[in-house]
């Protein structure tokens, strides 16, 4: 069985605890991944361009060609 989780806001105190009840069963792994703050500007950057979306403030096109014609470019 694989399980995922998030965990917010966690210290390194939590992650030794959490480690070493891992241990407790030899077979089982942990895999811990630290999200930086690189990754939160990206997924925060990423909820407004879906916002502005949603509103109708961003349009997509199906092509460049499209694209080309609603901007006059060649």
């Amino acid at each position: 069985m694989t399980v995922s989780m998030t965990i917010e806001n966690a210290d390194d105190s939590l992650l030794n605890a959490i480690k070493s009840v891992i241990k407790l069963s030899p077979q089982s792994r942990v895999k811990i991944q630290k999200k930086d703050e690189f990754v939160d500007q990206l997924l925060a950057e990423r909820a407004e361009i879906k916002q502005q979306f949603a509103i109708g403030n961003l349009r997509t096109y199906a092509s460049m060609a499209e694209y080309r014609a609603a901007h006059g470019s060649v």
